[in-house]
């Protein structure tokens, strides 16, 4: 279970579509948005807000752009000290100036704010005032795509462009003497192109260190930078169907497209047409991608292998939530290596449906990529539609970790066209090692790595079978109570007497037993204990042949309410089908003159009787024949008249058979008598 997740939300007064953490200090957050050019009410803005309480934002810098240019398209920090910081901004320059062909697409600024206490606090900017944007100074203004460049003085000649800034990604930060390197890539321009350059304070077109152009209609959906060693950088993009990669040195100078290599393409043959519309890089080897399908039918994160040589490979895919039919934006935060390399990835997706869905992954060197985990699942975080989420900087904190070391957690922010800005809190705690030592350099994560696949497997099918070993349990024990099976549970015991005597029944299929016409138990003589032993196995109480009477007379009566309809509804009748039990085999009740008793027992083929029945022709006839051959009895339908009344009279007196029930429930039975009395009754017929 996920711990508890804080949050906060504040609202400004503009719609937001660009949002960065301080990469030194997670308690500031910079976004940026607005109406665009001439909406009258709504201005365009940036604003940095302290994020440092959990559960409370606020604004510690407003500033407010001119309302004749565009609104803020992207945003990234690319310095940060302990007083300021300078911001690269996508913001168009007015219609008039881009109608004159000059579109001054990326600013600069430094913003100024209260000096922070400590990095080790959480509470660091808690009791800074808000400013009003004095403190901010625009630093430049710079157009480095090339639909910006043209004639003589280096202007496009006149005539709309429709060309903005759409992306803006920086190389991640490690240290403030180390360089970074920052990408943009155009948006809505005929035809698509990539910039990049150093990321510097006031960029210029001198920095600009690669050039791509894209074919006509073609667009980068996303791109995303990762550092390698010694300066150089792995770059990846994705037009949406390709997934492409450039390595790239921060001193390189050059308005030429470096090495490009297509490492992925959306397979043709799956069954709905898709797009790419995110992706992050895991490690320099692996890329999470965020797939689309093109009928907003649902979205599916994939995790890509690309090798030094040759076309990557899908390692893991997720399918997401049904709710979410588009995935809107994408962000990965790493949380440091463990003693073995051992490490957690955090992921989380902005879904169409206004929610957010994290995931983790765990990455172990022996096995490789885990597979994708919900987390938790933020759902109605905005009123409308995100345009953006990213994690904060994750730093592990000094190490040994010793209990004066502050908690650690990661905090996720989210903006949406509804001028909202949520931020969660997600706690972190320190781990083992991979052989369940403490350590005091431990790796923090979100929780502790889960099971194999393998075991989730077996665990799945374990309980699988277990669900079903219960029903089937249930089931028999069901079938035992309502007479339907034998009884090998003993189910029916289980029951109180009151509800046992309301639904148990019998199981009609038992064998019936003898019982004297007289109280106590009924026996059988000597001279004919060899007869009654070829016959009947048991001799006990005879209650069973009454209910045995008793059960032929309902199951008679059911069975001519049902030829007439008699069931109240489709689901009556269907019971009382069920309750009717299963055809018997012939049952033969004889007299015993001698001790003035009666048994009964059932008809069994067994051995030769079970191959003469099975010559005979099936029809019934053969069959009574042969049970009257063997046993010396009658049908009731073949005895006589005074035959039947002797017999009425001797169940009547035993108790087994009342003269209103008729006689409907003694066809089929056999009835004869012990010593060869049947034959003289035979003879004097």
């Amino acid at each position: 279970m996920a711990p508890v997740i804080a949050s906060a939300k504040i609202t400004l007064s503009c719609p937001l579509f660009a949002a960065d953490f301080d990469p030194r200090n997670h308690g500031l957050l910079l976004v940026g948005g607005g109406g665009g050019e001439g909406r009258s009410g709504v201005g365009n803005k940036i604003a940095l807000l302290n994020t440092s309480k959990r559960q409370e934002i606020s604004e510690l810098v407003d500033i407010q752009l001119s309302r004749d240019e565009d609104s803020v398209t992207s945003l990234a920090i690319a310095e940060s000290k302990d007083d300021s910081m300078i911001a690269l901004a996508g913001i168009n320059s007015s219609q008039a100036e881009q109608l004159k062909g000059n579109n001054q697409h990326l600013r600069s600024f430094r913003l100024k704010y209260p000096v922070r206490k400590s990095d080790t606090q959480d509470d660091t900017t808690a009791n800074a005032e808000k400013t009003d944007g004095r403190k901010t100074t625009p630093l430049t203004q710079i157009s480095l795509f090339g639909s910006n460049v043209g004639g003589k003085d280096g202007k496009k000649p006149a005539g709309k462009v429709d060309t903005y800034q759409r992306l803006l990604r920086l190389s991640p930060y490690k240290a403030p003497e180390l360089p970074r390197i920052g990408a943009i890539a155009t948006g809505l321009a005929p035809a698509g192109e990539i910039v990049l350059f150093n990321a510097t304070s006031h960029p210029q077109t001198s920095d600009v260190i690669g050039r791509i152009r894209l074919g006509n209609g073609e667009e980068a959906e996303d791109i995303d930078i990762i550092e390698l060693e010694d300066g150089r950088f792995l770059v990846a993009y994705t037009d949406g169907t390709d997934v492409c990669t450039f390595e790239i040195s921060s001193s390189r100078r050059s308005n030429t497209a470096p090495e490009i290599k297509t490492v992925f393409t959306m397979p043709e043959s799956l069954p709905k047409r898709s797009k790419y519309r995110a992706l992050r890089f895991l490690s320099p080897t692996a890329i999470l991608l965020l797939q689309n399908t093109i009928d907003r039918t649902g979205s599916e994160l994939s995790i890509l292998s690309i090798p030094g040589n040759g076309k990557g490979t899908i390692l893991r895919r997720k399918r997401l939530r049904k709710s979410i039919k588009i995935g809107l934006s994408l962000d990965v935060v790493n949380f440091g290596e463990g003693q073995n390399h051992e490490r957690q990835y955090f992921i989380a997706l902005a879904g169409s449906d206004q929610s957010i869905e994290t995931l983790t992954l765990d990455y172990m060197p022996d096995k490789g990529y885990g597979s994708l985990q919900v987390f938790s699942t933020l759902k109605d975080v905005h009123p409308f539609s995100m345009t953006k989420l990213c994690f904060s900087h994750y730093r592990p904190p000094s190490y040994p970790v010793t209990a004066n070391t502050p908690s650690q957690y990661v905090k996720l922010a989210s903006i949406s066209l509804g001028n909202t800005v949520v931020v969660h809190t997600f706690p972190l705690s320190p781990q083992r090692t991979l052989a369940g030592r403490e350590t005091s350099s431990p790796r923090y994560a979100l929780k502790t790595p889960g099971h194999s696949e393998t075991l989730d497997t077996v665990f799945s099918i374990f309980v699988a079978l277990l669900v079903i070993a219960i029903s089937c349990f249930c089931l028999q024990a069901f079938t035992e109570i309502r007479g339907l099976t034998p009884s090998y549970l003993g189910a029916t015991a289980w029951l109180p007497d009151r509800v046992r005597e309301s639904i148990a029944r019998p199981y009609l299929r038992d064998i019936i037993v003898v019982e004297s016409i007289a109280p106590q138990v009924a026996t059988i003589p000597s001279s004919c204990a060899a007869t009654a032993s070829s016959i009947t196995p048991s001799i006990i109480t005879g209650h069973h042949l009454r209910d045995f009477l008793h059960a032929r007379k309902t199951s008679s009566s059911r069975e001519t309410q049902l030829e007439e309809g008699g069931a109240s509804s489709t689901i009556d009748a269907v019971i009382d089908i069920l309750e009717i039990p299963t055809p018997s085999p012939p049952l033969i009740i004889k007299h015993n003159p001698e001790e003035d008793s009666i048994y009964a027992h059932y008809h069994h083929d067994h051995g030769q009787d079970a191959a003469a029945a099975a010559a005979d022709d099936d029809d019934g006839k053969s069959s009574a024949s042969s049970i009257e051959e063997k046993h010396q009895v009658r049908k009731w339908e073949d005895l006589q008249p005074e035959q039947r009344e002797r017999w009425r009279h001797r169940l009547s007196e035993a108790g087994h058979w009342a003269l209103g029930e008729g006689d409907q429930v003694l066809r089929g039975i056999f009835f004869g008598e012990i010593g060869g009395i049947i034959a003289a009754a035979a003879a004097g017929a």
